[in-house]
């Protein structure tokens, strides 16, 4: 059978790749997984495809003996913490999350509100192959409807005190669920808010969903029109964010991360951040300020998860602006990521342009490069030899380090290509270091 499960849950181009026949298996496979009893949360994004996925997997689990609560329309952070608040035993959320309105997904969360480990998905993958297990008419799973938006946002209200300063902010959620939420939470966390693409659109005609530099110009373009004090963006499903200072200037989702966890850490004790091998130096910088320590994973969500609950870890995230607070929830949350971004801010006088210059600058250049899937292993052998003598990781790729830097090459779990991340205090350096991995990423490619 086909892997189905990627990166991060199942997704695909709906009707071709990802069907409603997938969804009612993902969905019995669930029930079966679960001993065909138990209670599931399940949420979904606003993307067209919605309701008929959910119907079909909802169907599903009703088949294999599972209750569903349905929670209709709701960002990605909201499912996780729904899981826990109406103690289910599992959780779904149907989104593609930054992928095009084609595209949906269907990922799965245990009863801690994080996503399902890789073991678990291969259980998944197995049930359905081997067959799922459906009950008896009369044993058959019923749903009910809930409503979870307005708990969530009253226990992130009882974590996060007003806001001194009356600041101005650009809102963009992308048409996407991230409305339901982020905008009237900002205000009455004391934000002067203005939205922009914030009516819900299941094609997402206001800008590409993912939360990178060019897709966030118009949003640049109106913090600096309207004056304001900084801009938000949020993904598909709002698990990410990205901020834009005054001057219009994306602040990347490493610098996000960063000062996050420098203004939610600040009272602990030698803490830990937990971070990938994709991420930028500044999370070191970071950690030294604190008295901490940086420990770096494969990239995910779900490696990060599976870190802290096998070490322990107080923060952790990603260069994409996907932030984990574990003492609040076991997932990405952009919405909590903006609210502390925003409190870290408010605590200064400065503007946010200011604020992002009190760490260390970096200049990071990001490539890649097509590679058929059968030579990533030799690529990968290649460049390691080329490089035995720098200091180097192997946890996900190729990071190697460099006194005015590091590179990584790190082939793709899900596309025919390697991708070619540089990082250096300066321009130039980061170049030619991204020059350098290219080059040899090249010949290890036309060796192999």
């Amino acid at each position: 059978m086909p892997k189905l499960f990627g990166t991060f849950g199942v997704r695909g181009i709906v009707n071709k790749e990802l069907t409603i026949k997938t969804a009612l298996e993902l969905g019995q496979a669930l029930a079966t997984d679960l001993g065909n009893r138990g209670r599931v949360a399940v949420g979904r994004d606003n993307r067209t495809s919605g309701v008929m996925l959910e119907e079909a997997l909802v169907a599903g689990l009703n088949s294999g003996g599972c209750d569903a609560v349905r929670l209709g329309l709701i960002p990605t952070p909201v499912l996780s913490f729904a899981t826990r608040y109406f103690s289910c035993d599992a959780g779904v959320m149907i989104t593609a999350s930054h992928n095009p309105a084609e595209y949906n997904g269907i990922k799965f969360w245990d009863c801690d509100g994080a996503g399902f480990q890789r073991w678990r998905e291969e259980k998944i993958e197995r049930i359905i192959s081997r067959g799922t297990k459906m009950v008896s008419w009369c044993d058959i799973g019923h749903f009910e409807s809930a409503e979870a938006l307005s708990h969530y946002v009253a226990a992130i209200k009882k974590r996060v005190p007003k806001f001194r300063r009356e600041l101005k902010v650009v809102l963009d959620c992308a048409n996407a669920v991230g409305n339901l939420v982020t905008p009237g939470l900002l205000r009455e966390l004391g934000c002067k808010v203005i939205s922009i693409n914030g009516q819900l659109d299941g094609t997402f005609p206001g800008r590409k969903l993912e939360t990178v530099p060019e897709n966030l110009k118009e949003l640049a373009k109106t913090v600096v029109g309207c004056k304001a004090d900084l801009g938000v963006a949020h993904d598909g499903d709002a698990d990410r964010t990205l901020i834009v200072d005054e001057r219009g200037e994306i602040i990347s989702g490493d610098r996000v991360f960063a000062h996050v966890a420098l203004h939610y850490l600040g009272e602990k004790t030698r803490p830990k951040i937990l971070t990938t091998v994709a991420t930028s130096s500044v999370l070191e910088d970071v950690a030294t300020k604190l008295g901490g320590e940086v420990v770096r994973t494969k990239v995910g969500e779900p490696e990060l998860v599976e870190e802290f609950r096998k070490n322990g870890g107080d923060i952790a995230g990603e260069e994409n602006g996907g932030v984990i607070f574990p003492d609040w929830l076991l997932c990405r949350d952009g919405i909590m990521t903006a609210v502390q971004f925003i409190a870290a801010l408010d605590k200064t006088e400065m503007k946010a342009s200011e604020f992002n210059l009190t760490l260390p600058v970096y200049f990071q250049v990001k490539k890649r490069l097509e590679c058929p899937n059968d030579k990533k292993a030799k690529v990968l052998e290649r460049l390691t030899k080329r490089f035995s003598d720098h200091r180097i990781c192997r946890e996900d790729g190729l990071r190697i380090e460099f006194e005015e830097g590091w590179l990584l090459l790190r082939p793709s779990g899900t596309e025919p290509i390697f991708r070619c991340f540089a990082e250096a205090k300066t321009e130039k350096q980061a170049k030619k270091i991204a020059d350098l991995g290219m080059k040899e990423l090249k010949a290890a490619i036309r060796q192999s």
